[in-house]
Formats: C-alpha cells, structure tokens, sequence
C-alpha cells in the first residue's frame, strides 16, 4: 500500500495543475491586453470558507493582478486557493475557490492522486476557461470606463453601479 501525499503536497498539486492550465490557455492577444503579475504569498488574513480548512502549512493560494497595458490605472485582481474538507473526506478531498465569485472546483482524492486524471484536467481546462473570460471581460469594461472618462469628460451613459 502506497502512502498518501500529505494535503500540503497535494493542495499544491492541484495548484500546479491550475498553473499550467492557465499558462496553456493564456494567448498572445491576452498577454498584449495585459500584464499580469502572479504572487503566490500568503498574508494570513485567509481564513478558511464553510465546511474546509486550512492547509497546515498556511493558505495554498495564488493572486492574479492584470493591468491594461493601456491604461496603467486599470486593474482587475483574482485570488484562487485550494483547501482541504473539513471531513477528511475523499470526494471532494479539495475545493478550489475564487475570490471574486461563488465558482468552486471540487477535486476528489482519485483525481489527483497517484496522477491527474483526464477528468480532472478536462475540469482544470473548462474552470480556467471562465477565469479568464471573467478578467477579461472586466478589464475591458473598466479600460471602456477609462476611455469614455478620459475622452469625454466623464460622460459615460453608465455608471459603475
């Protein structure tokens, strides 16, 4: 019988597995969007959501900045973390959250240990997928704010709100 990983190890293979995902997905015309600065630290003011905890060793958790390369002012934040269930339990074992939303990627035991498999990366693919469109999406409207401010005045037809 094989030991398990403990869920640090794991926690951060799954994050791996996200990173990888995401740099495969990024494409040119998105990286002349924007650029995007990753900081994979931790401040300690993360707590846990509802029903997981957090790794032992501290916040698993990765911030996503994108700036317009445009307009230097705007910015769109994204923080995404990979915490353990409270149970222990093995399906989900992991849920992968994201700050700016109520999207969740649970992640079975099964599908991350021994190997990623197939499902799991055909999940990874589709939740990076939304990810990026979101941040895309909201940095155009906010890059659209910024130009219909700077060109006319602050006559925008449309307020943040």
């Amino acid at each position: 019988m094989t030991q398990l990983p403990d869920s640090d190890d794991l926690a951060r293979r799954i994050l791996a597995v996200l990173w990888e995902t995401t740099d495969r997905q990024v494409t040119r015309e998105i990286a002349h969007l924007a650029d995007i600065v990753v900081d994979t630290s931790d401040d300690g003011t993360h707590t846990a959501p509802e029903g997981l905890v957090m790794p032992p060793s501290g916040c698993v958790t990765t911030l996503v900045t994108a700036t317009a390369r445009d307009h230097p002012g705007v910015t769109e934040d994204m923080r995404v973390a990979v915490w353990p269930v409270a149970d222990g339990g093995e399906d989900p074992a992991f849920v992968v959250t994201r700050s700016d939303s109520e999207l969740t990627l649970p992640v079975a035991l099964a599908e991350i240990h021994p190997e990623v498999t197939p499902r799991l990366q055909a999940r990874v693919n589709d939740f990076i997928a939304t990810i990026i469109a979101h941040m895309v999406a909201e940095l155009d409207v906010k890059m659209q704010r910024t130009y219909i401010r700077e060109s006319q005045g602050d006559l925008a037809e449309y307020t943040e709100d």
